[in-house]
C-alpha cells in the first residue's frame, strides 16, 4: 500500500507520484517516478482512491482555461515497462469547475509479468490538486492473488 497525505500537484498526462510506503509482499514502489514494480509473476488487484481538486491550468500546454468550464477529471492505471499497455480508467462521477473536489475510485484485475513497472497517470487535459480528507488525500493498495 502507498498513501499521500499532501497537496501536491499532479499535471496532466503525468503519473500520480505518492509520499508514504506501507509496502509488503515484495511489490515496490518509486515516489520518484510513480512506478510500482511487480516482483513475480501472477494475478494481482489493485483499488486506489485520489481526492483531486481541479485546476484550471494544463502545465503541459502551458494553457489557462479562463472560463473553468466544468470537466471530468480521470486516472488511467498503466503497465509502464517494457511496453505501455491500459488496463483501467475511472474519473470523477460529477464534471467539476475550478477549485471543486471529487473522489476518483478505481479498481482492477490483472496479470503481471515478473519484473513489470505500473503507473496511476493523470488522464484529465487539466491539472488537479491533491486534497487531504480527513488525513490521506489518496491510497493505492495491491495485492497478489494468485
Amino acid at each position: 500500500m502507498v498513501h499521500d497525505e499532501t497537496n501536491s500537484l499532479v499535471p496532466a498526462n503525468n503519473p500520480i507520484l505518492l509520499q508514504t510506503t506501507n509496502l509488503s509482499k515484495k511489490i515496490t514502489y518509486n515516489s520518484n517516478t510513480g512506478d510500482f514494480y511487480i516482483p513475480e509473476d501472477g494475478i494481482y488487484t489493485i483499488h486506489w482512491w485520489v481526492n483531486a481538486r481541479r485546476k484550471n491550468y494544463n502545465s503541459v500546454t502551458r494553457i489557462t482555461d479562463d472560463n473553468c468550464e466544468p470537466k471530468t477529471l480521470g486516472i488511467e492505471f498503466h503497465q509502464f515497462w517494457p511496453t505501455d499497455i491500459l488496463i483501467a480508467h475511472s474519473s470523477t462521477h460529477n464534471k467539476l469547475t475550478c477549485c471543486d473536489t471529487g473522489t476518483i475510485n478505481g479498481n482492477a484485475i490483472f496479470e503481471a509479468k515478473a519484473g513489470t513497472s505500473y503507473r496511476l497517470i493523470n488522464t484529465s487535459n487539466t491539472d488537479f490538486e491533491l486534497v487531504p480528507n480527513d488525513l490521506y488525500s489518496a491510497c493505492v493498495s495491491i495485492s497478489k492473488i494468485v
